[in-house]
Formats: C-alpha cells, sequence, structure tokens
C-alpha cells in the first residue's frame, strides 16, 4: 500500500447532514444543517462520489466514530440496481482482509482466557497442522499474526466460490502437509493470507467452536456488531452487489478462508468494532497494546523501517506522514475481487473511520481524506502543508551501483534493471511474451535516490541480497520493490516442463478460481522453471527433473508446482490445483456425450461456432488460454468460441453435463 496524505481545505457547510449521536453500540441518526463535522461529511461525500462517477465502483458506506458515538454515518448509491435498494446502515459488503482483524481478536482473546500462548508453537495446539518443511514446528502463535510464519501466502483452491464450502479447510490443511516454507519462521514479514486461515483452525481447534460461533459469542456481539457475520448473513437481500462492465450484477462471492478475508460486515458495524477495539470491550488494554506494537521480522527491510511496519493483524502500527503531524495511525485494509474496505484507528483521539466500497477504489486515498480533514476541522493538525524540501541535485550513477544491474523479482513479474552511469540513469524493463520492454527510466540524484514521476527507488544490500526499495516522493520508510535473482546453472534438465500448457481439471463445482497457464524456461535463468500467463507468473528452482520449489524469500504469494502421476496422466500440481498438458487433450466429437469422473473432461474444439451449457457449468478458454466465459460467473447464454479453443466441463463425480454447439 503507498501511503500518501491528500490535503483538502473544504469551506462548504452542507445542509441534512446525517449525524448520529448514540452510543456506537447501538444504531440511530439525527439530522443537523449545521456541525462541528460539516467540511469532513464535504470531503467525504466529494471523495466518494467521485469515485462512483469514474464509473467503477457501483456503491459505498462511510461510518466516523467519535469518543464512543457515531458522529458520521452514509450510505452512497445503490446496493440492488434491479431492486432497487439504496446502500444504507445495514447494507453489508464483504470486507476483505479487514477480517484479519477479527482473527486477531479472537487469538487474543482464547490468550486473555489463558488457552493460547503468543510464542507457543502452533502445532501444540493444532497437531493437524504439518508440513513436509521440518522448520514449520517453529512457528508460534504470534507469527501467524505479524506476518512472520513464512508460509507460502494465498493458497487459492476452493479459497472463493459461489456458495459457502464446508470442505475448504481440510483442502487447506492437506496442501500444507505437503508443502514447504519460503524461509525461517520469524525473520521477515511479508503479507500472508494463508497464517490467518491457519489462526482461524486454531481458533475452533482450541475453543471447540466453529469460528463464525465464536466469533459471534466473543466479538460480535460485546461489540453490539449486529451487521456483520461470516459469509454474507444467509437470506440477506441487503447486499452491496458488485457490478459488471456489462451493467450486470457480479455472483455474490464467499471467501472460505474466513480468518483472511471472509468477514461481510459494513462501515457502521467496522467504527464500531475498531470503537470496541479501543475501549477494551473485546479484550483487555493488555492485548490491545500488544496488537499496537511494532513487530515485524529483523530482516524485513535491508536497512531503516518498513513503510508497513505490522503489529498482530494491523497493517501499520505507525504512519510516518501522521507522525510528523503528530497523529499516531493505526489501520487495516482490505480487498477481495469485488470488494474494498479500510479501518483507520486514531487511539489519541478515540476515533475510528471505517470505508467500505462495492467494485474498485482507492481507499487509502479517500480514507486519508477524511482522516486529515476531520483531524483539521478539530484543530489535531494544520488546515495545510507547510513542509519544504530542499530539493536534491542531480548526479552521476556512483561506481559502486554498477554492481546492481541484473534481474530482479517482485510477485508475478521480472524486472530487467541497468544503467546509463554518466546520464544519472537507471532503466527498469519488465518481461512479457515479447522479452524485456523498458517500462520506465528514473533520474539518480545526489541524495542516493533514483527518481520518477511518483516515486523513488533506492538500491541496498543486506543479508546476503541485493534489492530495488520504493519510497514516496518524500518521507524516510520505503518497502520492497524487487530482489535480485540468484544466478543458477542448469544442473537439472527442465525439458519436462519446457513450453507446455496445462488447464485444471479439478475444479469444484462452485470454485470461482480457474487455474490455466504455461510452464517455461528463460534463457536467462535456466535453473528455474516458471508458470502462469496473461502477465503473472511463479518463478521456481527446479528441485529435480519434476519438482520445483520458490525461494525467493522476499516474494509475497508463491506455490510449489511439481509433475505427478495420475489416472494415467502426467499432470501438473499446483497448490491443490491438478492441470492437464494440452497436447494431450482430445477434440471434441459431434455429439460426444460428457459425463464426469474423477476429474472434469476438458476438450478442445475443431471449430468456430456458439457454444451453451444446457445443464451444469463449463468454462471456455482461448487457445493461448485466456478466460472467455465461464457459466457459473457469466450466466448460460453461451459465448462464440474460435477453432483451437478449450472447453472445461466441470461437475461432480457422475454428472451428465449436457450443453449445445453449433458450427
Amino acid at each position: 500500500m503507498n501511503r500518501k496524505i491528500i490535503w483538502i481545505g473544504y469551506c462548504l457547510l452542507i445542509a441534512g447532514l446525517v449525524l448520529a449521536t448514540t452510543s456506537c453500540t447501538t444504531s440511530g441518526s439525527a439530522t443537523k444543517k449545521e456541525s462541528a463535522y460539516a467540511k469532513t461529511i464535504a470531503a467525504t461525500r466529494t471523495e466518494i462520489w467521485q469515485t462512483i462517477s469514474a464509473g467503477g465502483a457501483s456503491s459505498a458506506a462511510v461510518a466516523i466514530c467519535e469518543d464512543e458515538k457515531i458522529v458520521y454515518e452514509e450510505g452512497f448509491a445503490m446496493a440492488n440496481r434491479t431492486a432497487a435498494i439504496p446502500v444504507d446502515s445495514e447494507t453489508q459488503f464483504n470486507v476483505g482482509s479487514v477480517s484479519k482483524m477479527f482473527a486477531t481478536m479472537a487469538v487474543l482473546k482464547l490468550c486473555q482466557d489463558g488457552q493460547l500462548d503468543l510464542d507457543q508453537p502452533v502445532t501444540g495446539y493444532l497437531p493437524e497442522f504439518t508440513m513436509e518443511d521440518p522448520r514449520y514446528q517453529q512457528i508460534t502463535v504470534r507469527m501467524l499474526l505479524n506476518h512472520t510464519s513464512a508460509l507460502n501466502g494465498t493458497y487459492s483452491y476452493d479459497t472463493s466460490t459461489a456458495a459457502p464450502s464446508a470442505e475448504f479447510m481440510d483442502y487447506f490443511l492437506a496442501n500444507l502437509n505437503a508443502s514447504s516454507l519460503k524461509s525461517d519462521p520469524g525473520i521477515i514479514s511479508i503479507y500472508c493470507n494463508d497464517g490467518f486461515t491457519l489462526a482461524q483452525a486454531l481458533v475452533e481447534k482450541v475453543s471447540g467452536m466453529p469460528f463464525a460461533d465464536y466469533l459471534s459469542k466473543n466479538i460480535l456481539t460485546p461489540a453490539s456488531l449486529d451487521n456483520t457475520s461470516c459469509y454474507f448473513k444467509e437470506g440477506n437481500d441487503n447486499v452491496a452487489l458488485a457490478y459488471n462492465n456489462d451493467g450486470s450484477a457480479a455472483a455474490l462471492e464467499y471467501l472460505n478462508s474466513l480468518g483472511a478475508g471472509g468477514i461481510a460486515s459494513n462501515a457502521n458495524d467496522l467504527a464500531k468494532f475498531g470503537d470496541a477495539i479501543l475501549a477494551g470491550k473485546i479484550v483487555e488494554r493488555k492485548w490491545v497494546d500488544e496488537s499496537f506494537t511494532a513487530q515485524y521480522g529483523p530482516q524485513t527491510v535491508p536497512a531503516g523501517t518498513p513503510k508497513m511496519a505490522f503489529g498482530l493483524g494491523w497493517d501499520s502500527v505507525t504512519d510516518e506522514a501522521y507522525e510528523k503531524l503528530g497523529v499516531r495511525l493505526i489501520y487495516k485494509g482490505g480487498d477481495t475481487s469485488y470488494y474494498h474496505s479500510m479501518l483507520y484507528l486514531l487511539p489519541d483521539q478515540n476515533i475510528t473511520i471505517a470505508l467500505t466500497f462495492a467494485g474498485p477504489a482507492d481507499t487509502t486515498a479517500i480514507t486519508d481524506v477524511i482522516a486529515t480533514t476531520l483531524l483539521a476541522e478539530k484543530g489535531v493538525i494544520p488546515s495545510g502543508s507547510t513542509t519544504i524540501a530542499t530539493a536534491p541535485q542531480a548526479a552521476a550513477v556512483p561506481e559502486q551501483l554498477l554492481a546492481y544491474a541484473g534481474y530482479y523479482t517482485l510477485s508475478g513479474n521480472i524486472l530487467k534493471l541497468d544503467f546509463n552511469q554518466a546520464a544519472g540513469v537507471m532503466n527498469l524493463y519488465s518481461n512479457s511474451d515479447a522479452g524485456f520492454t523498458l517500462v520506465d527510466t528514473l533520474n539518480y540524484k545526489d541524495d542516493g535516490f533514483f527518481y520518477g514521476t511518483d516515486k523513488r527507488l533506492k538500491l541496498e544490500e543486506n543479508f546476503g541480497t541485493k534489492f530495488l526499495m520504493s519510497y514516496a516522493l518524500t518521507g524516510e520508510t520505503g518497502s520492497i520493490n524487487a530482489t535480485m535473482l540468484p544466478a543458477r546453472t542448469a544442473g537439472i534438465s527442465p525439458d519436462q516442463f519446457a513450453n507446455k500448457q496445462w488447464i485444471t481439471i479439478n475444479t469444484l463445482p462452485e470454485d470461482t478460481v480457474f487455474l490455466a497457464g504455461s510452464t517455461w524456461v528463460m534463457d536467462e535463468f535456466p535453473g528455474d522453471v516458471l508458470f502462469g500467463g496473461n502477465g503473472y507468473y511463479l518463478i521456481n528452482q527446479l528441485i529435480d527433473e519434476r519438482i520445483t520449489l520458490p525461494n525467493l524469500k522476499y516474494t509475497r504469494d508463491t506455490m510449489e508446482f511439481k509433475l505427478i502421476e495420475e489416472q494415467g496422466q502426467t499432470l501438473l500440481d499446483v497448490g491443490s490445483f491438478k492441470l492437464i498438458n494440452t497436447a494431450t487433450v482430445p477434440v471434441l466429437q459431434t455429439g460426444e456425450v460428457i459425463t464426469i469422473g474423477a476429474q472434469n473432461v476438458c476438450r478442445k474444439l475443431p471449430s468456430d461456432g456458439l457454444i451453451k451449457p444446457r445443464e451444469g457449468r463449463i468454462v471456455v478458454l482461448s487457445p493461448t488460454l485466456e478466460g472467455q466465459y465461464d457459466s457459473l460467473l457469466n450466466g448460460t447464454e453461451g459465448t462464440a468460441v474460435t477453432a483451437g479453443s478449450y472447453v472445461v466441463f466441470i461437475g461432480d463425480d457422475g454428472d451428465t453435463i449436457s450443453y449445445d454447439y453449433q458450427i
């Protein structure tokens, strides 16, 4: 998250302000023509309506709680366009990773009750948790919450579905059982969804209760969160729907990793939740303060303080821009495919701010406007920025930095970096199907940074690794943009992975994640194999001719992939997804009856035409494996297809999938 405070100087007084004057543990509102929050409300409305008007987001809600009272709450646009349901204080949104704070508070409540110890190994409480990598036994409860567990990152199989899945946790633990860690636990904080999914399993095991029941009893009820639930409330019509580009409503998403991202709530409840944390209504102040303590791993950044200083669950418990204003900010953001949310806590002012969106939105920038306008309106901070920094001067690239030329990796991409020393320039190239393409040129200045239009980059080395660091145009805290790829020789033949295409054949009928892609070897990295497509891929080290492992400690989401034999076929196993080599896919025969067995059925289409499911689910991919159509998400009207495309028939064992294929 790239944080930047935006200064606003609003002078409008708004009539019809939506103000609540009751306790945060209840609901209610009163209307006033003028208030102490007029500028804040004007700024909030402007920012939210601009975002909705830009055409991406479909609806939003905001709430501010101060001194245990909701002082402002408002919904924006329609939660459901067809039913003409406007967003109100009870409309539910998926809150994505803000869910991690509910999991965190559940763990801290168990610690307070003496049932858990933050610094004891997870295995002592959850014997079902095992891994191939023996270092997993070093993972403590704390490491799950401060992102230092070294787990791979984000498990995706059966995670996002069209209906809740009771089998998800079994799949998740089984995948861990066959997995390795990316580094030693406790050393590096890399954002990790899987740690909070494991925390969910831990809460269930230790409490002896389903996660939803434990939250309801110990968090939702004490905090009076009446519109918060695991998944959307059953039978609830008051849900903020997301909308596709064609105006159709997107299918509701259900995230089975409840502890990582599966909570549904709204701005009102999130503001009350933040207030309940500050007020000690969920756990005692001792445990709140523990969650507010920075505890990122000692090798998280090569030097200085990371931009995102993780606490327990929180994205950051310190923020440089706010600290310069004498304000402490604690925050947690959440993003899913369709929803975006943000929760700000200002402990010294006893203020919480919550924002939820259906559809794309920069919730950080918007919440910064709300927070800084509110703080200025209350006289906590000045109403404008007065800091003037001395401008650094252009310079030649120092000789010692030339050793940093080479290849770097970040999540989903590879960068190439080189220099024009005399001109004081660093060039950045991004890998694509066409090779490395120049994407940015940055100018070196005498403060040691390379300057671009909206960021600064800096080269650092520590812990045996070269780093490309990213900073805002001002400030001292940075984050890792990429790390140099280690050179490896081709000691093991990669032929079984080279230049092959793969399609998943074990997708569950309700699973909305469908994996397809290619495996290949780049000349620059003969000891590595890449898997992916459409601009995103993994790069893993070849361990033997059939197995690859991720060993990039600073890459956020990694997955192991390997070749396996199953039912007489060689399949690619990627994080529980099982994929078939497209070279072995049969051509769909005229009138062919499709019956699902232990695997889904994949066929190649012989001609241009139109394909439409009559019963069951189909997924269509282009000849280059780009997603074209999914009847689960796009409806049953069917789609036009071209010769050489692939269709996957998805169902349970024994299902017959009926379809029309018109040539």
